[in-house]
């Protein structure tokens, strides 16, 4: 008989063929072999434990209160008694401008004073009841009464001018040797003995700032608990700048998102990077009303918290990076990693093995636990999938289902649906499919 001559398979298979093997590789690729999947699978036992979710914000530490100090009054420095570095108590002094012009203006306010109340004096002996009657005997005139009165008013008047003047003098007198408003370390002195420090402008806001806080302590005060990150720049604006150091406090912007469940007194983690990665407890103590950007109508909004720092370290030095966690819930309970729960459902592993479907009530989510108030008790199983799993299956399963929809197409387009050609000698031929060509014949003994 005549040999039948072998059909090469057509085109169109050749690249179905090649498609459904690069389908297979992409499954493995993206789902992963079998036991790399079962290994971002697995089960978990159901215990209490503490969930808490938390913001987090990234910051400079700065002393926790930092004042700048000036004279009330300008003049010239005779002695600076302290030097940077330098731990001063509060009410010590620190320096003093000449006291020459203030010691005088004393002395003339104290001398006008007494003047003053020689002469009310005189009036007043004057309008005695003695003196009256002597007056009205001897014929003097009807006025004579209200008139010592009225000289006695003015005499009274002169006198309480006087003390104010007094007053005055003593506080011009104080102004001129500087104080500490409290305990702390000297940061900077910007100054040395025969320089002319401090200015008329900034003494009146000073005196008001120390009158307020620090009535007893003489010399201008800058701001106290001003911002110390700025402050502390060496700016040389102030004659001293005074620093706690014992205590350290820090600022972090945080977005419009997480400022609502901020709130004072919160506790917090405080990790400083220069100090090793140690942790240091800390506490929410202010939250600006105010927000601020970066700059730009389109820019993201953020809000300054600040937060001041319960514990300290030898290696904590103002200025160190450090980056805050705040817990802005916490509760204990029941708790699964979050992983576990799809929408309000777990996934639970009976005694026997099989899996089942469980509805859960969740409570407080936290950053990696979740809060089940109930539908599971302690001591169950749930399955836990990582995220990694979960994304790799869903988009394994999406491209699988893209490309079986191209190849059904591609068959359906060009009438394909059979296997591939003809045996090999002695076996039968490949089946024909709706393709038009028949498959290939095996040769015939």
């Amino acid at each position: 008989m005549a040999r039948r001559t072998l059909r090469r398979p057509a085109a169109t298979t050749v690249v179905l063929a090649v498609l459904a093997i690069a389908a297979s590789v992409a499954a493995i690729l993206v789902v992963g072999s079998p036991a790399k999947s079962s290994a971002q699978v697995r089960t978990v036992t159901v215990g209490r434990g503490v969930v808490q979710s938390t913001v987090s914000g990234s910051g400079n530490l700065a002393p926790a209160n930092q004042v700048d100090l000036d004279f009330a009054t300008s003049g010239e420095l005779t002695h600076v008694d302290v030097h940077e570095g330098e731990h001063v108590g509060s009410g010590q002094l620190l320096a003093a401008i000449d006291d020459s012009s203030q010691q005088v203006d004393l002395a003339q306010a104290q001398a006008d004073l007494q003047s003053a109340q020689d002469t009310l004096d005189q009036v007043e002996s004057a309008s005695s009841p003695a003196s009256t009657s002597t007056a009205a005997a001897s014929g003097s005139g009807s006025g004579s009464a209200s008139d010592s009165q009225m000289s006695e008013a003015a005499a009274q008047a002169d006198v309480d001018s006087a003390e104010l003047n007094v007053t005055k003098a003593e506080k011009a007198l104080a102004a001129t040797k500087l104080r500490a408003p409290m305990a702390g370390t000297i940061a900077e002195v910007n100054g040395s003995v025969g320089a002319t420090t401090g200015t008329s402008s900034s003494s009146s806001s000073s005196s008001s700032s120390s009158s307020s806080s620090e009535p007893s302590v003489a010399g201008g005060l800058g701001g106290a608990n001003s911002d110390a990150s700025s402050s502390g720049s060496g700016s040389g604006s102030s004659f001293i700048v005074l620093a706690q150091i014992s205590r350290y406090k820090m600022d972090v912007a945080l977005s419009e998102s997480d400022i609502g469940s901020v709130k004072v007194g919160q506790p917090a983690t405080v990790t400083v990077n220069a100090a090793s990665g140690e942790q240091f407890a800390a506490r929410v103590t202010h939250i600006s009303v105010l927000s601020s950007s970066s700059g730009g109508s389109s820019s993201a909004v953020s809000y300054p918290v600040t937060l001041t720092l319960d514990q300290t370290g030898k290696a904590l030095k103002a200025g160190m990076s450090a980056t805050a966690d705040i817990v802005t819930d916490q509760v204990t309970g029941i708790a699964v990693p979050s992983q576990a729960l799809s929408g309000s459902t777990v996934t639970v592993v009976g005694k026997d093995g099989r899996q089942s479907t469980q509805r859960v009530q969740t409570g407080v989510v936290g950053d990696s636990t979740t809060q089940i108030v109930s539908g599971l008790n302690a001591g169950d199983e749930v399955v836990v999938r990582s995220a990694a799993a979960t994304a790799g299956a869903a988009a394994a399963g999406a491209g699988a289902n893209q490309l079986n929809s191209a190849l059904r197409n591609r068959a359906g387009a060009n009438g394909f649906g059979g296997g591939f050609g003809g045996g090999r000698d002695g076996l039968g031929g490949g089946g024909g499919g709706a393709f038009a060509a028949p498959g290939g014949g095996g040769r015939t003994p």
